[in-house]
């Protein structure tokens, strides 16, 4: 893509000729790792062009840029941009602000949309999550046509964490198995690198915590990697029960003063900051972001929520939102008030909030978080364990398999996306069935949607 638009930049072209191909060329610099060269070109050409698609397409891609890279002075370049130009879609003004700003961007993506990949990207930022999911799963499917692959890489980076976030964790170990094939095939160097982090990170919330070891994330690049990277160092110090070290690694999420990290990424780790800062008694530098959290979106203010319960006063933890879109976080937040239950002797209030954490954790297989759920609920005077997921006891290829045989996707569907033989597919769901106490196909897609949001 660069070496065409680099041909077309040195022909005779007209002047929006000259722009997309500048644009196109500055995409490419991105995709292949040249960050601040890429920004720049698409930051000049949504000032110069006048084709209000040509300045907003390269808009968008800057402030996708500024978002991974989370520089102060690159986000604030592209909202003085956005200032000057003319009043975009809806869509396209909540991507950009979404990936420039901190939490707390009024306003939502509602349905119908028209750009379905912005759409649903910015779904994901504003937490939104299922909506997220759903829209990035229908694009993806149309993208997977030939000749339309190379095009899927955003979305992919998009839909595996906004599967991480509502749990759906089999499902986006699959699309990041995809998103390491296409962004091979394609030159897509950041798509790699979003499927490598994705699966570690899910590897380590299910207690892999050698999957730790390969992350590494130059923050004065992509600050929004390396916030990934050191929550989940925490998250392993803190689940192997080295606090000091977890409070060191998550510590480095905020400031003295308070400023994150990453203006998006810091703030989803709020929650096990406090946590750490509790089990050592040191201090966190929360309240700023504390403050403003807890006027944010329901995940945002479920975060800040199970943050002031462990800091400040036990009564935050009744005081969430729903947070059943973000499974995980609903049930952290579920076991420090079920902890905190137990020690206060309210061992009947306990149990059933110990419960609900304990199968949340068991459906993610979310191992440290279901060994914690069941000392407490053992403290508690309960033994016996909540029924595990059905999917628990297949493979991972199993699993991916049968959650897209439920879905409805044929056979033939199912081989292509995952890059099996049909046969292949068929034999795997021969082998589920027994296992999950199914008949046939035609119980799959019950089974699945029965199940806690997971997987």
């Amino acid at each position: 893509m660069r070496d065409l638009a680099d041909r077309v930049l040195r022909s005779n072209a007209t002047l929006e000729q000259h722009l997309a191909a500048r644009q196109r060329s500055g995409w490419a610099q991105i995709w292949s790792g040249h960050h601040a060269a890429g920004f720049a070109a698409l930051l000049a050409v949504a000032e110069e062009a006048e084709s209000p698609e040509t300045a907003w397409n390269s808009l968008s891609f800057a402030a996708t840029v500024a978002y991974q890279a989370g520089s102060s002075d690159e986000r604030a370049a592209v909202l003085r941009t956005l200032d000057r130009m003319p009043t975009p879609s809806a869509e396209r003004r909540l991507w950009i602000r979404a990936c420039t700003e901190p939490p707390g961007v009024d306003g939502q993506i509602t349905e119908p949309v028209t750009h379905p990949v912005l759409a649903g990207s910015a779904a994901w930022l504003l937490d939104q999550s299922d909506l997220a999911v759903r829209l990035l799963r229908d694009e993806l499917d149309r993208l997977r046509a030939p000749g339309m692959r190379g095009g899927s890489g955003g979305a992919m980076s998009s839909l595996m964490w906004a599967c991480v976030d509502s749990g759906r964790w089999d499902e986006a170990l699959a699309v990041a198995r995809e998103g390491r094939e296409v962004g091979a095939a394609y030159g897509l160097g950041p798509v790699v690198a979003s499927a490598h982090l994705t699966t570690a990170f899910i590897g380590i919330l299910r207690g892999d915590f050698e999957q730790l070891a390969p992350l590494t994330a130059d923050p004065t690049v992509y600050r929004s990697a390396a916030a990934r990277v050191r929550h989940a160092a925490g998250l392993v110090a803190y689940s192997q029960g080295n606090f000091p070290l977890a409070y060191a690694q998550l510590s480095h999420l905020f400031t003295g003063d308070g400023e994150p990290l990453h203006h998006r990424v810091s703030y989803l780790a709020v929650a096990d900051l406090a946590a750490a800062a509790a089990r050592v008694e040191r201090p966190a530098p929360l309240g700023r972001a504390l403050e403003m959290m807890a006027v944010a979106n329901p995940r945002m203010r479920q975060i800040a929520a199970r943050a002031r319960g462990l800091l400040v006063d036990p009564a935050f933890f009744a005081s969430a939102p729903d947070g059943s879109q973000w499974p995980f976080e609903q049930a952290q937040l579920r076991l420090d008030h079920g902890e905190w239950l137990r020690r206060q002797r309210r061992i009947n209030d306990a149990k059933p909030v110990l419960a609900a954490a304990l199968e949340t954790f068991q459906s993610l297989r979310a191992t440290p978080w279901v060994r914690r759920a069941e000392t407490e609920l053992r403290a508690c005077g309960v033994s016996e364990r909540v029924a595990p997921d059905a999917l628990a006891d297949l493979t991972a290829q199993q699993r991916e398999i049968v959650l897209l045989a439920g879905r409805g996707l044929t056979n033939a569907e199912i081989a292509d996306r995952l890059f099996l033989s049909p046969r292949t597919v068929a034999s795997h769901l021969y082998r589920s069935y027994p296992k999950l106490g199914v008949a046939g196909r035609h119980q799959l897609r019950d089974l699945t949607e029965a199940r806690p949001r997971t997987p």
